[in-house]
Formats: structure tokens, C-alpha cells, sequence
């Protein structure tokens, strides 16, 4: 999955120049209520890194900072962005530490930002939060071949998405995506199906109803 679908906008972002002297920046980020804000030059269009409002404060009180004085030495992270084509999971493991990432498109121009709320958006849409379904979370013990004997088990099924728990343990779970047009029969009879494979559906999650029930 690329990124350039799932990203805030430059528009909708708060940023200050890399030119704002150390009152501005403050005032910024009080306005905003953000701890952090991202910082740019060249008229808005070159990254140039964060800037948190702990530094801002604590270079105040601490070194005794002007309201005139730059900002420049307070920027962190300068390399805390990524390109618009990066993958998913690039940014999955690049954003970990960090309140958002920047984002630059094909010519090195800032876009905007991906924050850990992007992040969630695309796991939700991964679970079917949007459009509704039923997740199964299945448990079985760890083999080769695992998810392939699961996927065959239900293969006259639409499985709509998948992800996997617990990778390297004894036990793993599999989150397995069912589309919400099977029947209540349908489901019964392919939970049933599975726990003959020794696989133990120990939670039905129906997305749309926002329920969940225990399979046993």
C-alpha cells in the first residue's frame, strides 16, 4: 500500500518557517495546542525537521532565550520523513518514536504529514472497520503451513483480509476478515469447519453491530 492516499495534507498542517524567530514558534504551538510541529523553508515547500515546545520552553527558562532568538538550533529530527511512493510498512516502522512524520512528493517537496491517527485509519480499513464484516480470531498451534491449511479450509469464502498474531510463539492467532453477506447459518457452518482442522475460534467480532462475542 502506498501512502500518498492515507497522509494530511500540507493545507490542513500547522507548520512555522525555518526563518521564525523563537517567539513565533511558541506562539505557534500554543495557538495549536501540538507538542510538536513540523518546520520548513523555501516558502513552505523544503522540510527541514521538528521543532517540540518542551525545547522551546526549556531553552526560555533554562538558557535564558530572547523572544528574537532563532529557532534554527532547536530543530530536531531532520530526517524524519519519508517519500510519498515509500511503502506501508516503511512508515509502519519509521513513525514508532516519533508524533508524525513529514512527507515529500516525487520532487522533494513537502506535502504534508502522516501521523499515528493515518496509521490507525489504515489498520481499521485492514479490519474492515468501514465497510463491516466479521473478524474471527482463530488460535492454533504453530506449523508449517498453518495459514495455508486455514485459507483452504474456507475457500469457498471471500476472505477479505488477514492478519496474524503472536508470530514465532507456540500458539498463534489469526484475525481472518469475512464478508458481512455470509449468513449466521454460513458462519456457524464455517467456524464449525474450522475447529475440525483443530483450529479454536475463541472470538467473532461483528464489525457492523460493533459486538463481540466469544466463540465459546
Amino acid at each position: 500500500m502506498k501512502i500518498r492516499y492515507n497522509y494530511v495534507k500540507k493545507e490542513a498542517v500547522k507548520y512555522c518557517e525555518l526563518n521564525s524567530t523563537l517567539k513565533e514558534a511558541y506562539m505557534l504551538l500554543k495557538e495549536t495546542g501540538y507538542r510538536c510541529i513540523p518546520v520548513l523553508s523555501d516558502e513552505g515547500r523544503k522540510f527541514e525537521g521538528l521543532i517540540y515546545k518542551v525545547h522551546v520552553l526549556e531553552y526560555y527558562f533554562e538558557q535564558e532565550g530572547k523572544d528574537d532568538d532563532s529557532i534554527d538550533p532547536l530543530v530536531t529530527e531532520k530526517e524524519s520523513f519519508v517519500n510519498e511512493n515509500d511503502s506501508f510498512i516503511k512508515i509502519f516502522m519509521t513513525i514508532r518514536r516519533l508524533p508524525f512524520l513529514g512527507v515529500l512528493n516525487e520532487n522533494g517537496e513537502f506535502s504534508g504529514i502522516m501521523t499515528h491517527a493515518n496509521i490507525m485509519d489504515v489498520l481499521e480499513d485492514s479490519f474492515g472497520m468501514k465497510t463491516g464484516g466479521y473478524l474471527l480470531t482463530v488460535a492454533t498451534k504453530e506449523h508449517k503451513g498453518a495459514i495455508k491449511e486455514l485459507v483452504s479450509t474456507v475457500k469457498d469464502v471471500n476472505i477479505e483480509g488477514m492478519l496474524t498474531l503472536d508470530n514465532g510463539d507456540y500458539l498463534r492467532r489469526i484475525v481472518v476478515n469475512l464478508s458481512h453477506e455470509l449468513s449466521k447459518k454460513k458462519l456457524q457452518k464455517i467456524i464449525s469447519k474450522l475447529e475440525e482442522k483443530d483450529f479454536r475460534v475463541t472470538f467473532v467480532d461483528d464489525v457492523t453491530q460493533k459486538e463481540t462475542a466469544s466463540a465459546k
